[in-house]
């Protein structure tokens, strides 16, 4: 039989403040770096890139307000501190709000996604 273990959660915080009403969110880390082939050798390695992350955050929105509008961030093109606290570490990117998505459906919560682009943390 199988040990049983605790699994981690994750906690969002946006500029300082924790969003309380986040319900999904994913960090995915590139390198930016590009495969070189040659015709002698094949796949010959890579040549360093633009390191980034791409972050995406679903909101739950209450019928009272928006947690987060992040329509001032996009319109001004201000940058973001995200911090995302994970399994004993924590992950912080100054990121750009690049686009929202409000959504809303019949047997369904309401809903806000964005999608942020930023500098590439560690998990320290």
């Amino acid at each position: 039989m199988a040990d049983l273990q605790l699994y981690t959660k994750a906690t969002v915080y946006l500029n300082g403040g924790c969003m309380s009403e986040e319900t999904d969110v994913s960090i995915k880390r590139s390198t930016g770096a590009q495969v070189v082939d040659t015709v002698a050798k094949g796949f010959s390695g890579v040549s360093p890139g633009s390191p980034k992350c791409e972050i995406t955050i679903t909101n739950a929105v209450p019928s009272a307000d928006f947690e987060i509008d992040p329509g001032p961030f996009m319109l001004l093109l201000q940058p973001v501190e995200l911090t995302i606290f994970a399994a004993g570490r924590t992950a912080t990117s100054k990121a750009f709000v690049m686009d929202d998505n409000f959504t809303h459906g019949v047997n369904q919560a309401s809903k806000l996604s964005m999608s942020l682009t930023g500098q590439f943390p560690q998990w320290i």
